[in-house]
């Protein structure tokens, strides 16, 4: 079961492979994607466990922001 608490432990990789996608897919520095990622609402919804965000793949996360 996943809970506030255990989402702490499942985002850190599902967020830098999802940077990695968009600073690949759009050709700029993944320092700069990842902070206008953690300014998105893709973050604020993915950090939240009643969105269900987190069980989005990287990629779906990237289409999303």
């Amino acid at each position: 079961m996943i809970t506030q608490r255990t989402l702490r432990s499942i985002l850190p990789g599902k967020i830098a492979r999802t940077v990695m996608i968009i600073a690949e897919r759009d050709h700029r520095p993944s320092l700069e994607v990842l902070k206008e990622f953690y300014a998105s609402p893709v973050y604020a919804k993915l950090e939240q466990e009643e969105t269900k965000f987190w069980w989005m793949s990287p990629q779906q996360l990237a289409n999303e922001k």
